[in-house]
């Protein structure tokens, strides 16, 4: 039977979680950051992302450990310390997401910026809120039907990030590939690009289609599929790689 692909990132987010609790008086969200990095390189891991590195990724890949601690193992109603202390950036977008989903579109601006470094709603802030839907979509939290909604929310409540939403769409059908790929439920380019067109429809992006380099990106980083099984299912380009518009948070 097939394992899950993110089976071992459960894993060391169980891990992690572990050594927070019992060592949360003396432990920041930094230190946690740097545990992360660590371990995800013992393992072999990478964070969830696309071909662009940034400095940060660690302290956004913190989406992953935060949703296996809130919705998957509650931690909150026995620890709440540890979500107030580690986990009060994923505490605080997931606030402004359920604002916007709910129609405050101000109160959920003004946690946004609460929290960005420049103080205002910019791409990177709202790409790392786009993080945890995916997340939650990927380890079995949330249907496509819901990440489907709030993308289409999102990009309504703020149109000046319309651009953003759109690329994170290209990621969150270039990541599903990917992962169907590894899984082997896609196996040929026909098929391929049939899921990848019906599923940017399902979303209500239809024009949000990831180029077959960029899903290249994703599974090898990601998935570690091998060169030789992506030339079966996609359509990959000499020399090089495409770099997204904008890297997905």
């Amino acid at each position: 039977m097939e394992t899950s692909p993110y089976r071992e990132r459960i894993k060391l987010a169980v891990y992690l979680l572990s050594r927070i609790i019992h060592n949360i008086e003396n432990i920041s969200r930094a230190d946690v950051v740097e545990m992360l990095r660590r371990e995800y390189e013992r393992h072999g891991l990478k964070p969830i992302m696309g071909k662009a590195v940034p400095s940060d990724i660690y302290d956004k890949e913190m989406a992953t450990v935060y949703v296996v601690a809130k919705h998957g193992l509650d931690i909150g109603r026995d620890y709440p310390e540890v979500m107030r202390k580690i986990f009060y950036v994923e505490e605080a977008l997931e606030e402004a997401l359920q604002s916007l989903m709910s129609g405050d579109v101000e109160k959920a601006k003004s946690v946004l910026k609460s929290i960005s470094p420049s103080n205002v709603v910019d791409s990177n802030t709202v790409a790392r809120m786009l993080r945890l839907p995916l997340v939650k979509y990927v380890l079995g939290f949330m249907s496509e039907e819901e990440v489907s909604k709030i993308f289409k929310v999102v990009s309504e409540a703020l149109r000046e990030e319309e651009k953003t939403v759109r690329s994170y769409v290209r990621f969150f059908i270039a990541l599903r590939i990917a992962e169907g790929i590894r899984r082997g439920e896609i196996r040929n380019k026909a098929f391929k690009e049939a899921f990848k067109r019906a599923m940017a429809i399902r979303l209500g992006f239809p024009k949000s289609t990831p180029s077959d380099d960029y899903i290249a990106v994703i599974a090898e980083n990601v998935f570690g599929v091998p060169k030789e099984k992506l030339k079966e299912v996609l359509n990959l380009e000499e020399g090089g790689q495409e770099t997204p518009t904008a890297p997905p948070g």
